[in-house]
């Protein structure tokens, strides 16, 4: 099965208004609380979605709190947010991404910073990339997590079958190749390369082949 054929909806896929409810019974860290609160401004629940993410950037502290928010809506498993978000952590975590922002760097650039900072994995820092515009190695960042592996893995996408094997831990490798992908991909269809990251994300692994496709036309 081709991605392509589902161009018409991928160009329609509303990707700015994906959301999350982030509950504040979730974001509890002692030594950020008082940022965190902001934040809430006295709600017990916020609703954030990726054109907020967009717009927060004049902001790099907010900013990396509200895209762990969206990313990770009930702080996830383990200490990793809370580790990466110790002051230090933080403080070296902002001035990584300001370097980021609107630029274009190297893979190995990303991977070192991955390494430099407690609890940063791919998963996350291709999120700050993402909604930072950055570009590496020419290709816009786009987000790649655990669920697009799985998708990716499941082999229904021609256009992805070269990357079958990808894992979490041999991603950060393999992620220039996947950034050309989808890149290209979106040039083709003339969608934007979140909508391709989005519609993998969502469907990736809930879409099969139909018996007797011949019988039906998406282009």
């Amino acid at each position: 099965m081709k991605i392509t054929k589902f161009k018409e909806f991928i160009r329609e896929f509303p990707y700015l208004n994906q959301s999350f409810n982030i509950k504040r019974q979730n974001w509890k860290i002692e030594s950020q609380q008082q940022k965190i609160d902001w934040i809430f401004n006295e709600n017990e629940i916020i609703t954030i979605n990726r054109f907020d993410l967009l717009n927060s950037k004049h902001d790099l502290e907010s900013f990396v709190f509200k895209t762990l928010m969206w990313g990770y809506p009930t702080k996830g498993r383990g200490k990793n947010i809370e580790n990466m978000l110790e002051n230090g952590n933080l403080e070296r975590l902002t001035k990584i991404l300001a370097n980021y922002q609107d630029r274009d760097i190297t893979i190995e650039q990303l991977k070192n910073d991955i390494k430099s900072i407690q609890g940063l994995g791919l998963s996350t820092i291709t999120k700050f990339t993402h909604f930072l515009n950055t570009t590496i190695n020419g290709n816009k960042a786009v987000i790649l997590d655990i669920q697009i592996i799985e998708a990716i893995n499941t082999g229904r996408f021609e256009e992805f079958n070269h990357l079958k094997g990808i894992t979490y831990e041999n991603a950060p490798k393999r992620y220039p190749e996947y950034l050309k992908t989808i890149n290209q991909l979106s040039k083709s269809i003339n969608a934007e390369p979140d909508q391709i990251e989005m519609f993998l994300f969502t469907f990736g692994r809930t879409l099969s082949e139909l018996k007797g496709e011949e019988c039906y036309d998406y282009d």
